[in-house]
């Protein structure tokens, strides 16, 4: 009879085979680094050959953000970009859980603004809409629907803006309001709009990386 002690040696063995096999890409980069060509300074080994397996499109426009654009005399943001390749490669998508998602709305609210994100360019942007509600007691809160995706992004608050041109050099300003910081960057969410907002006054809803200082999406108001 062979001894059990032998046989959960082999299966150890062979479950570490199959869990180096499985995770190659992650690790042969960092062990062997001399042989991982640098398709973007600065971005960490492992992220490397994801990068370079991006749609030429958008590895262009993340050079564009980095070095600028003379064309559209946009500066050069370096720091930006190499943020927002950072969290595209090498973040996680965090889904709203089913309890969030299909929360109801209160059946006496009545529907103030409606507007649908965008995507400027192939660097950042979303999907879907949003619904703003407000109830009899004057509460308001707005619902980013079940459609939802957000590009990832450090620190991504919600504010509403009177810049009705987020994306260029003024961005959100400085006489916007926060509402507070993402907290899922896919599904249904809601989250409640202080009474300050005068949507005649702040017609824009902008999904805004702090730490950043960048503009990721935009709502228009109606």
């Amino acid at each position: 009879m062979s001894d059990p002690r032998f046989r959960v040696i082999i299966l150890l063995g062979l479950a570490l085979i199959v869990g180096a096999i499985w995770t190659f890409p992650s690790w042969y980069p960092i062990v062997n680094p001399d042989t991982v060509s640098v398709a973007y300074p600065g971005l960490p080994l492992e992220a490397q050959t994801d990068f370079a397996l991006l749609p030429e499109e958008v590895k262009q426009a993340f050079f564009r953000l980095r070095d600028g654009d003379r064309r559209s005399e946009t500066p050069p943001r370096p720091a930006v970009a190499l943020a927002l390749l950072n969290a595209r490669l090498l973040g996680i998508d965090l889904i709203a859980p089913d309890e969030i998602q299909t929360a109801p709305i209160p059946s006496d609210a009545r529907i103030l603004r409606r507007g649908t994100f965008i995507t400027p360019d192939p660097t950042r942007g979303a999907n879907g809409t949003l619904v703003i509600y407000q109830t009899p007691d004057m509460r308001r809160f707005v619902r980013f629907q079940d459609e939802f995706s957000v590009t990832r992004a450090p620190n991504v608050h919600i504010v509403f803006t009177r810049n009705p041109d987020p994306y260029d050099a003024q961005g959100v300003g400085i006489d916007y309001i926060d509402v507070g910081p993402l907290q899922y960057t896919v599904g249904t969410q809601t989250y409640e709009v202080p009474a300050s907002v005068d949507f005649s006054r702040y017609p824009i809803l902008a999904l805004y990386s702090t730490s950043l200082d960048y503009v990721i999406s935009t709502a228009t108001l109606r």
